[in-house]
């Protein structure tokens, strides 16, 4: 696996386009009036959705330089320059926010440098646990990273904010959405369905290429259980019978699919993510007429929404290209370069045709979307040979 250090190729992209999402998120819309600046205040109004905004902003920059900072024998000195940077790209993204229709604050300054300092910390933990752990057990150095990639992803998708709820009145709406809330969806359905099996098989892959074969349908079956756990006591959530459905069948379908020949598996997981991102992206199936126009913007309705439709929308979307990405090109010898190029041609077919749609908005950042999924397999499988998968499979 090609190694996130930070003298790395990996990893200079991977802080570029961090930096380049944290610039493009703060300055949306990019719509300047330089003849009447706003003023810069010391506390903009806050609520816990801005301040969640504001701190998972920069989380991902301070956890990638958190990662990178193993083996420096000079943390306190890499953590204390990185922070510079990022109160200096965190101040100068807020000033220029007087030109925009945003609130420049201070106390967005303050909440960024929360987000990169509990970034840098689990960062800097989880790679030194992971350290410790290979040093343990070797044997999952041989595990396959993507599938871990995907498996956080179906966790985002299904249990974002991956918060449990202190209320007990929560418990019991979610509780209560089995009943209140419409039984037959098969829309919601299908998708949980779809990405239950998709979860599920990552799990079990992770498991077996660590060398832990015999414990691989056990824990799928524990990681299952705590998914519908989550979906009672996770803040917001309300999933109602039609998702817990969804993930007992998932959970069943896979069960079935674990039992077939290796190649036929990875078809079917192929086959099963095309048509669960193909049914969420086409859905109502209903055409309107005149088309509307394509928003060239990316992350566009994301930025205009809240933060938890965006981020489990994404997630979602990336869960179906990586397991495209990942079943045609590790499994069945596929070149990665021309898969993702055809993934993010899928994607953007499908974009194009949500101009049709009601209640849909076709923007290009799914495209985007699929090509990050291809950079990603790229990174996480640049030293695994398709023989060592191969064998895996087999087991």
């Amino acid at each position: 696996m090609t190694s996130l250090h930070a003298s790395s190729k990996s990893f200079r992209v991977a802080l570029g386009l961090l930096c380049l999402l944290i610039v493009y998120g703060s300055l949306y819309p990019l719509t300047w009036n330089f003849s009447a600046p706003q003023d810069f205040i010391w506390c903009g109004p806050i609520g816990l959705m801005d301040l969640i905004e504001n701190v998972i902003l920069f989380l991902p920059l301070g956890a990638l330089l958190g990662w990178s900072a193993q083996g420096n024998t000079h943390k306190g000195r890499h953590f204390a320059t990185w922070f510079v940077l990022a109160l200096v790209l965190a101040s100068t993204l807020q000033w220029l926010q007087k030109y925009l229709p945003r609130t420049p604050a201070l106390s967005d300054v303050l909440f960024n440098l929360a987000g990169y300092t509990l970034g840098w910390a689990a960062g800097l933990a989880s790679g030194w646990r992971v350290a410790r752990l290979l040093h343990r057990h070797p044997q999952w150095a041989e595990a396959d990273r993507f599938a871990l990639v995907l498996l956080a992803l179906w966790l985002v998708a299904e249990l974002y904010p991956l918060i449990p709820t202190l209320d007990v009145s929560s418990v019991a709406h979610n509780v209560k959405s089995l009943w209140q809330q419409n039984p037959w969806q098969p829309r919601r359905m299908l998708l949980h369905l779809g990405m239950a099996v998709i979860g599920l098989s990552a799990v079990t892959h992770l498991a077996r290429t660590a060398q832990l074969a015999l414990y691989a349908r056990p824990l799928a079956l524990l990681v299952a259980l705590a998914v519908l756990a989550g979906k009672f006591v996770i803040v917001g959530q309300s999933p109602g019978m039609a998702v817990v459905a969804g993930i007992v069948g998932g959970f069943l379908l896979w069960r079935w699919i674990d039992t077939w020949p290796a190649g036929q598996r990875w078809t079917a997981m192929a086959g099963l993510a095309l048509f669960t991102y193909v049914l969420d992206a086409l859905w109502p199936w209903q055409w309107r007429n005149p088309p509307t126009a394509m928003d060239w913007m990316p992350f566009a309705s994301a930025l205009k929404t809240s933060v938890q439709a965006a981020i489990t929308a994404r997630a979602f979307e990336g869960l179906c290209f990586g397991t495209i990405l990942w079943s045609t090109t590790v499994r069945h010898g596929a070149g990665l370069p021309g898969m993702t190029f055809s993934t993010a041609l899928l994607a953007f077919a499908c974009e194009w045709t949500q101009r049709y749609l009601p209640t849909r908005t076709a923007e290009i950042t799914s495209v985007l979307v699929a090509l990050a999924m291809g950079w990603m397999l790229s990174v996480c499988m640049g030293r695994v040979s398709f023989q060592s998968t191969a064998s895996h499979d087999a087991g």
